[in-house]
Parts: C-alpha cells; sequence; structure tokens
C-alpha cells in the first residue's frame, strides 16, 4: 500500500527524458537553465500553476497559471511561446468584463546550444547553450515594439543566460552538474548572478515505481534555492513536475511531449 501511494502521488503531480524547466516552459532544471536540449522534432505543451513568488511582482502579487509550447531543430535549436494568465478581478476598480480572466502576457524564448558533451571527442567537454527569454516588448496603446525591458515595465520574463552541464555516471544512478549566469535589469524580477543545480536519477526508484524516469533535483537559480522533482511515464511522452522554491512556496506541472518526424 505505501509503494502504492507513491506511485499515485508521483502520476498525480505529474514523453523525451527528464529535462524540463517547467517554470518558463522550456528545457532544464526546475527554475534555472541547463545545456541539455531535446531531440530534434520534439513538439512540447507545457502547463503550471505558479506561486507568486516566482513572478515579477509589478504583474503579479497572485498565484496563477501559465502555458507554453515549444520546438527543438536540429537538436540544437529550441524556440517557445509562454502565456501566463492575469487575473482581471484583482485589477484596481474591475469592470464587469475584468472580473473573468481574459487577459495574459505573452512571451517568446530561444535558446541555442553551442556545444554537445563530449563533442569532437572531448570526454571533459561538457555541454554548453545560450539563451534569451522575452527579449523584447510592445505598447498596447501604441504597438511599437521596444528593446527596453528594464525596471518594472511589460517585457516581465526578460533574461539572458549562458550555462554549461555535465553528466556523470554512477552506481547509485547518473549525476548532472549545472552552471551558468543569468542576467536581467528587472527591478520586480531581478537576476544577475551565478545558477548552480544538480540533478540525480535513481534508476532503482524508476524501477520500483514503474517510472520511465525520475530527476531529484536541487538548485539555486540566481534568485532562490529550490528542491523538487520530474517524473515521466508512458514512454517519456508525459512529465510531471514538484517544486518548493525558496524550501516553502509550491509550483507543480504537467507537460506532454511529441516526437515529430
Amino acid at each position: 500500500m505505501k509503494r502504492f501511494c507513491l506511485l499515485l502521488s508521483a502520476l498525480i503531480l505529474g514523453g523525451a527524458v527528464c529535462r524540463a524547466q517547467f517554470t518558463d516552459s522550456t528545457t532544464g532544471l526546475l527554475q534555472m537553465p541547463t545545456a541539455e536540449m531535446q531531440e530534434s522534432g520534439t513538439f512540447m505543451i507545457t502547463n503550471n500553476y505558479l506561486n507568486k513568488h516566482a513572478l515579477p511582482t509589478s504583474g503579479w502579487g497572485y498565484d496563477t497559471f501559465a502555458y507554453g509550447f515549444s520546438m527543438t531543430f536540429w537538436s540544437r535549436l529550441e524556440v517557445g511561446y509562454v502565456c501566463t494568465i492575469f487575473d482581471g478581478k484583482r485589477k484596481p476598480n474591475p469592470s464587469d468584463r475584468d472580473k473573468i480572466m481574459f487577459n495574459q502576457d505573452r512571451h517568446f524564448y530561444g535558446r541555442v546550444q553551442i556545444f554537445k558533451e563530449g563533442e569532437f571527442g572531448w570526454k571533459w567537454m561538457p555541454a554548453v547553450v545560450a539563451g534569451l527569454s522575452d527579449p523584447t516588448t510592445g505598447s498596447s496603446s501604441g504597438g511599437y515594439v521596444d528593446m527596453n525591458v528594464e525596471g518594472s515595465v511589460n517585457g516581465y520574463f526578460n533574461r539572458l543566460y549562458l550555462v554549461a552541464s555535465k553528466h556523470f555516471a554512477t552506481p547509485w544512478g547518473e549525476v548532472g552538474a549545472h552552471a551558468g549566469w543569468q542576467y536581467n535589469r528587472r527591478s520586480d524580477y531581478p537576476l544577475n548572478g551565478p545558477a548552480v543545480g544538480l540533478e540525480w536519477k535513481p534508476r532503482w526508484l524508476c524501477d520500483r515505481w514503474l517510472l520511465d524516469d525520475l530527476n531529484l533535483i536541487a538548485e539555486y537559480d540566481s534568485r532562490t534555492f529550490n528542491i523538487g522533482f520530474v517524473a515521466s511515464i508512458w514512454e517519456n511522452r508525459f512529465e510531471a513536475m514538484f517544486e518548493l522554491q525558496n524550501m516553502k512556496w509550491i509550483n507543480f506541472g504537467l507537460r506532454y511531449k511529441l516526437r515529430l518526424k
């Protein structure tokens, strides 16, 4: 019964291998990016419940939902589109229309793998990825596009990053080590510092709980220290994420992966 409850919990909280930065609907860990990539032709749909501490304060002072779509090309390039829901009822003096969830923030992201792990026959070489998110913003009144996304204006999820990843086989399962730097000029969602993370894939737990894959994750994402897991089922088509951000705030999500040939 104990094993059944643990398996049921993993499925409720939750295919391609577990490589998911769920909170931005992209590849990575929980909230920090990695240099891992999906297989070429991988299409992903991600849905998340996000607590208010995972969001820019100028846009959200409350928990909300986000969803995103992404596609990987040539195992080197991933592009995606993410929408984060605004709750109109929380606006000052909301109208009748505001009292339903009708609006959302939208942003694009892209990431390019510069080096693959062990490329050129150099076994010591880590994978290296450069990425950006929400690089431009626009005016709802004027319709123009502006590169100035600093401060607390629109462009809430703006960031640049460079990250390296290396994996190691151990008797207790594969271990992944990730280190990089994230940067933006936001005052409401500041990222300007190192990001480091570890993931562990205990194969014996996957076999015991009938999972295709399981990643146990600890990370510092330049803002908070987070722990959680990502579990995969049905030939890695479905992934589920559970996170304790800063060891106390909950985020969770579900993802579907489809390999297009």
